[in-house]
């Protein structure tokens, strides 16, 4: 249950909400930037004021006011016992990981070159072709991107094949852990507003935050 975290002495944690909110873009934020630094940490830390200081980088008052604002717009929580990082390799999480994404059981995970990393329901000729379309799309958005942001001001990044009723039927969404930038391609219904989803990003940034992925 969310604490209210400056009263109490709570383990600082990021929502699903605030997750999806750090890594949809890679604009520096403040707000992105501390829920990427809180999911670099092996454990959720216990909230004290210098924590709030180390991860925000402001002083202490305005430190406060920060995590406060970061807690009323629902990004992080404050939480009674700690969580900690998902303790297994990646390549044995994603399955598990991607099929809960899904209201279809179908998900992939791809790289900004068009290699998958892991699959969930798709066949592997689907989720190879399926990663290497992901790249074709995130060279589109590059090359719109001044008309998309700008000038039609769409904020988004992601992209979808919807149905007549405006429902997905497979959908690209963007994932920024540090230099790298990942595609979740999710068949159906996108189930994202669940600590499943938190998982699969606090895996990657314990893996890739430091690293570029083309030279491990």
């Amino acid at each position: 249950m969310s604490e209210y975290i400056l009263n109490e002495n709570l383990y600082l944690g990021a929502t699903p909400g605030g997750v999806y909110y750090a890594v949809q873009d890679n604009t520096p934020e403040s707000g992105r930037d501390f829920i990427h630094k809180l999911l670099q940490y092996p454990q959720t830390p216990l909230f004290n004021i210098e924590v709030a200081c180390e991860i925000s980088n402001l002083k202490k008052k305005r430190a406060l006011e920060f995590v406060h604002w970061l807690q009323e717009a629902g990004l992080i929580i404050g939480l009674e016992h700690a969580e900690q990082a998902p303790p297994e390799t990646l390549e044995r999480l994603l399955p598990q990981l991607l099929r809960t994404l899904s209201d279809e059981g179908k998900a992939v995970l791809a790289e900004s070159r068009g290699l998958y990393l892991g699959s969930a329901g798709f066949p592997h000729e689907a989720a190879e072709e399926l990663a290497a379309l992901s790249a074709n799309l995130t060279a589109v958005y590059a090359r719109h991107k001044e008309l998309l942001q700008g000038n039609l001001g769409y904020r988004q990044r992601a992209w979808g094949l919807i149905d007549a009723s405006g429902n997905s039927e497979v959908g690209f969404w963007p994932v920024y852990i540090g230099q790298n930038r990942f595609t979740l391609i999710i068949g159906g219904i996108p189930q994202l507003n669940q600590p499943a989803f938190k998982q699969l990003v606090w895996a990657l940034e314990m893996r890739y935050c430091n690293s570029e992925l083309g030279s491990l």
